[in-house]
């Protein structure tokens, strides 16, 4: 079985008040979970990655591992599939928070109309007009919202005027950092497409496949690293009983024009493939 998500966040001033809403359901239609959640002081951009986040934590509980996320935020979409890099700070620790929760699922994202997202969007309003969480449905009878950090604790991903920019503090989440060489965990990366012919600033991928340990293979380039990193720290942070048991994740050079695109998996894990999708 299938879970359908449809995620959406906004904010009133942007940064102001922000509300985030979910909507998870079975591929056969069955209602799991529709609700919003209020967020603080919060930017747009940073609402939907927590809409997003609260989704996947919310779907864990499950136990299903295939999901179809469904967002009109075309900067989430793109972020997650790596087309677009993530240059707000704030929206930094967000971004590597969702990658490594995605590392539980085999997943698809696509960008969808607002019509089509229409019930995630109430929901987020219906949280900012109430000011707090509103459950709506669980599927679940036990279930309650997480708490909500204190909103004056909120750091919006873009500061005011004349203030130097900040990282956003989001509530468990540590910065990720690369175990001691002696126990490392090793990352298979395999070149499925090499970079369009004069694309690549390097020259080119040298290599169709290495393994990433402590650091990345020389020559590769600054736009495949910085797509490559977030994936590759997330798999060496997960617990080890869950390690080899991740799938391989698709990823795609942030260069524009480029389209070189790499297999990442665990080292000598073949348990499939997530097929990460945007329209």
């Amino acid at each position: 079985m299938a879970l359908i998500i449809h995620v959406d966040g906004g904010a009133r001033g942007n940064p102001g008040p922000a509300g985030a809403g979910v909507v998870i359901r079975t591929d056969d239609g069955r209602r799991i979970h529709e609700a919003g959640y209020f967020l603080g002081r919060q930017t747009n951009n940073a609402a939907e990655y927590h809409a997003l986040i609260r989704a996947l934590q919310r779907a864990q509980r499950t136990g299903d591992t295939n999901l179809s996320i469904c967002s009109d935020s075309e900067l989430l979409v793109r972020q997650l599939t790596g087309e677009y890099r993530v240059k707000a700070r704030g929206l930094q620790p967000l971004f590597e928070q969702a990658q490594r929760l995605l590392l539980h699922f085999r997943w698809q994202v696509r960008h969808v109309r607002r019509g089509q997202n229409s019930r995630a969007d109430q929901l987020a309003n219906l949280a900012m007009d109430q000011g707090q969480d509103v459950l709506v449905f669980d599927a679940d009878p036990k279930c309650r919202p997480p708490p909500v950090p204190d909103a004056a604790a909120q750091v919006a991903d873009r500061p005011p005027a004349g203030e130097p920019p900040t990282t956003q503090a989001t509530p468990g989440l540590r910065p990720p950092t690369i175990p001691p060489a002696a126990g490392q965990r090793r990352v298979q990366v395999r070149v499925v497409r090499q970079p369009a012919e004069g694309e690549c600033p390097a020259g080119g991928v040298g290599a169709q496949e290495f393994q990433v340990g402590a650091g990345l293979p020389a020559g590769l380039c600054l736009h495949a690293a910085h797509a490559l990193l977030p994936t590759v720290l997330a798999l060496q942070n997960t617990n080890a009983g869950d390690f080899a048991a991740v799938p391989t994740l698709t990823i795609r050079c942030t260069r524009g024009g480029c389209g070189a695109t790499f297999h990442v998996s665990p080292l000598r894990a073949g348990n499939g493939q997530t097929h990460i999708e945007s329209d």
